[in-house]
């Protein structure tokens, strides 16, 4: 061998070709279990340098006796040697020109024993090697001696020079033999759908199927969108606390824990009570109230629910914060938001039909989102006026008149609730709806007059998108609101209720400015424009069942 030599392992071929006979599974099985047993029974030493060398020391092996190496990686090749070929189709080789490549072997394609082609991925990009045994100066029986080592799935690294087939397909010549820097000890299967046996197993998923990674790799794309839209017009990325004491401004339970570190300070026999973090927005207000005009944050939240097809107790949000901006900008700010997007992804495979239609619909509404005035809207479509005071037992008396059964737990802010998903969100399936002008029991961080918040909703088929609204300021408004949330809390046991957070009203007597506040679900957006029904399809490893099982 040149400079390089695998400890024979097999004499088979591990892929299908016109030439290597067809294996069965379990031959298959058989090899590399084979191969596994050599690998594991080897000394570290060897395996070290035979089977996970460093990559410098391939490197080097692979420089030696050439006057000049480029080590590039297979998209800048692909970019580069794509346009020389393709300015000159006359030009089928560079012989003074010797690229190192290194990735995954996706694919071996045999054309006897001294003959074959390579499909190496990288970077999610593929590149076609052409391996012949008199480009490295070997006779026949050497060449493959040394290539039936090889499978599908071993991470490689080669030297050669930039050339093209017969056929044009931009390829790597191999001037010397292929080189392993870590082989795959377990065949992949040809495929994998049994959702149970993806759950546990991840990473096969990703390798087996491209629709899966696709969606992560547009999840990418999304949240680097969000990103460079703020950015562009001047918000800054912070980070806020994930644990800490009470709540962080939204209704839902929180995962409850404690410091061996931190004692109570009136009971030192006690640990100090934590919590993860429902929400940033507490956090992101003070930020602002500290003289931070536009913030906002990408990152977890956590909440103690439960898990269904829709649902994960930890996901993933987008909140930002602009100083001095009303309802109407907020607005706009998504319908712009939402529409870029689109329009971006209108052009991936995985994304071009709902992408498209997203923006069919708009067009169709007059390039803007679809409106819903909450209570005229549904005064319209239950056929009767709401009650002047939005009591619960006015609201109970709402529901027996229109012969609906209403919720379990019947404070104020449930039973609106109640009836905005019985009667207004069905009414957002054609195109992306602002549901807006919420009532203020339903909104108890938002700016409001006569009992209206300054708050919209936006729903995308049927789904709550985002959420925003004008903050309330006042920290003396705020706190009687707080005082609302905590009666209903006591008086019906509504979990639903935000805690106050009295703190919070303290650093808003600092002088809180009129602010817009705005927060989107990454989790489900993702989902929205790939079409994908269940959320763990679009979280890297699934719910939090599915993490446990791996």
């Amino acid at each position: 061998m040149v400079g390089y030599r695998l400890i024979r392992l097999s004499r088979c071929y591990a892929t299908k070709s016109p030439v290597a006979t067809l294996r069965t599974d379990l031959e298959v099985e058989n090899d590399f279990a084979g191969r596994k047993k050599t690998i594991s029974e080897s000394s570290f030493d060897l395996q070290g340098r035979h089977y996970y060398p460093r990559v410098g020391n391939l490197e080097e092996t692979l420089s030696s006796g050439i006057d000049h190496t480029e080590k590039i990686r297979i998209p800048e090749f692909r970019d580069r040697y794509g346009k020389i070929f393709g300015d000159d189709p006359e030009l089928h080789r560079i012989d003074d020109q010797f690229c190192i490549v290194s990735g995954k072997i996706k694919g071996i394609r045999t054309a006897g024993k001294g003959s074959m082609f390579i499909d190496l991925v990288q970077d999610y990009t593929k590149l076609q090697l052409m391996v012949h045994h008199k480009a490295m100066g070997l006779d026949k029986e050497s060449f493959l001696e040394h290539h039936s080592q090889f499978r599908t799935g071993d991470q490689c690294i080669c030297v050669g020079n930039p050339g093209t087939t017969r056929v044009g397909e931009l390829s790597l010549r191999l001037t010397k033999p292929l080189m392993l820097a870590s082989p795959a000890l377990h065949p992949l299967p040809p495929k994998l759908t049994d959702p149970a046996l993806i759950n546990r197993n991840r990473v096969v998923d990703y390798l087996v199927n491209k629709k899966s990674k696709d969606i992560i790799l547009t999840r990418f794309k999304i949240v680097s969108m969000i990103r460079r839209y703020l950015e562009s017009r001047g918000f800054i990325e912070v980070a806020t606390p994930v644990i800490g004491s009470g709540n962080s401004g939204a209704n839902a339970t929180p995962f409850v824990t404690s410091s061996v570190h931190l004692k109570q300070k009136d009971d030192e026999s006690q640990l100090e009570r934590l919590s993860l973090r429902v929400a940033p927005e507490l956090w992101l207000k003070r930020l602002v109230i500290g003289g931070f005009d536009k913030v906002y944050e990408i990152g977890p939240e956590f909440r103690n629910e439960g898990v269904d097809a829709t649902h994960n107790p930890e996901f993933t949000t987008c909140e930002f914060y602009q100083t001095f901006t009303s309802l109407e900008e907020l607005m706009k700010m998504t319908e712009e938001l939402i529409v870029d997007i689109a329009k971006d992804l209108a052009g991936s495979p995985i994304s071009k039909n709902r992408c498209s239609k997203l923006l069919e619909e708009v067009a169709g509404n007059g390039g803007k989102f679809k409106r819903i005035d909450f209570i005229p809207s549904l005064e319209r479509y239950t056929g009767l006026p709401l009650p002047e005071k939005l009591t619960s037992d006015n609201l109970l008396a709402y529901f027996a008149e229109l012969g609906v059964e209403p919720p379990k737990v019947t404070s104020e802010y449930q039973l609106l609730d109640q009836l905005s998903s019985l009667y207004l969100e069905p009414h957002c399936q054609s195109c992306p709806t602002f549901i807006y002008n919420i009532p203020e029991i339903l909104s108890p961080l938002a700016k409001s007059t006569e009992g209206i918040s300054r708050r919209f909703e936006l729903y995308v088929d049927g789904k709550e998108l985002a959420n925003a609204y004008e903050e309330e300021n006042n920290p003396f408004v705020q706190e009687a609101k707080f005082e609302t949330q905590l009666r209903l809390k006591n008086e019906f046991n509504d979990d639903e209720t935000i805690l106050p957070d009295y703190k919070y009203v303290q650093f808003m007597e600092w002088g809180m400015p009129p602010t817009g506040g705005w927060g989107l679900g990454i989790d489900r957006l993702v989902m929205l424009l790939t079409e994908t029904e269940r959320i763990d399809n679009v979280i890297t490893f699934g719910r939090l069942p599915d993490v446990l099982k791996q």
